[in-house]
């Protein structure tokens, strides 16, 4: 039945919201306590685990023989997070782009973003692409945590607040966000199989908007609480950590359960370039130590509507590609022998 596709869908996002503000917030206190830097908190514990909707959503797609629905909730994440997430708390609280470290990780979530255009253009994901995608995040977090893992600045009122949570809470917390974030993706990916068969619609799409917009919930939560406190570099370190563990993290994991895939012309031909574009434009942003204020979210909100529309209408730049990989069917014609 549609309505319950829909009931399920709406159920397991209230889920995920929920557990996943509950996780970042005991995830936050525990780097508080630990006088970890705002911009690694907001990499390594904000963004990396705001984006546990998305491993489990794709983890699950992919053992449920659905990989055009983890490809999409990937891709579509990257998007919304770039155009919708951050663009939304800018509107009403510009966000500052001036940490000495920011401009690094961005240039990172950059090239992470070309390799998986790169990748899925020419070989596809296979399960060394996967191992490969898993040991560069491995490795990053690593050199991420060595390089900012002292916090230099002064803490907040907000800040100390969080410091001085009781561990039981802290521990409280956590534990909802563990149990919470599973249980949400099971019904989110449930709803999501069950309203494309309801209604027609092809798998890659529901990822790449319903799924991709309800597993970013988490990160719009903590965008718009970051940019009420001031907190630059956590609501920045969102964003960019976020994207780099969905390609790597989330990219990796599906490659290697579901193996040897080739991505729809839905992501090749529209969307993959969407992501590249909205990587690009954010990473310009930073390097030029921009602030994300009223103006640039305005410009991001409407850069997503245009894309949403493209999804509607089928809007395609298979051409892109072409001039990439030139299709078999257009090579030269071999020569002749020479008798």
């Amino acid at each position: 039945m549609l309505a319950g596709s829909i009931a399920f869908l709406v159920i397991g996002f209230a889920i995920l919201m929920y557990s996943g503000d509950c996780l970042v917030r005991g995830a936050l206190a525990a780097a508080f306590k630990a006088n970890v830097s705002p911009l690694l908190v907001g990499i390594l514990i904000v963004g990396f685990g705001t984006s546990m909707p998305e491993f489990l959503i794709g983890i699950q797609a992919a053992l449920s023989g659905k990989p055009g629905l983890a490809h999409g909730n990937i891709i579509g994440s990257n998007i919304a997070n770039i155009w919708l997430v951050l663009a939304l708390p800018a509107i009403i609280f510009p966000i500052a782009t001036n940490s000495p470290r920011m401009r690094m990780t961005a240039f990172f979530m950059l090239c992470v973003t070309a390799a998986w255009i790169g990748v899925t253009l020419v070989v596809g994901l296979n399960p060394v692409v996967g191992a490969i995608f898993l040991a560069v995040l491995a490795v990053y977090a690593i050199i991420a945590w060595f390089i900012n893992r002292t916090d230099h600045t002064e803490d907040t009122p907000e800040d100390k607040a969080i410091m001085y949570t009781p561990f039981w809470r802290m521990t409280t917390l956590i534990l909802i966000g563990l149990v919470g974030l599973p249980l949400g993706s099971r019904l989110l990916i449930d709803g999501g199989i069950s309203l494309a068969a309801e209604t027609g619609m092809r798998e890659e799409i529901v990822g790449l908007t319903l799924l991709a917009v309800g597993s970013s919930l988490p990160e719009l939560g903590v965008g718009i609480a970051a940019a009420v406190r001031k907190q630059s570099d956590v609501a920045m370190g969102n964003i960019l950590g976020s994207n780099i563990f969905n390609v790597l993290g989330v990219g990796g994991a599906v490659s290697l359960l579901a193996p040897h895939q080739s991505l729809s012309t839905d992501f090749t031909g529209y969307a993959n370039w969407a992501m590249g574009l909205a990587a690009i434009l954010i990473t310009l942003v930073v390097f030029l130590r921009r602030k994300v204020g009223f103006l640039t979210g305005a410009i991001f909100l409407a850069l997503y509507g245009v894309y949403i529309t493209g999804l509607v209408y089928n809007w395609s730049f298979g051409d892109i590609r072409d001039l990439i990989i030139v299709p078999a069917d257009q090579l030269p014609a071999a020569a002749p022998p020479a008798n």
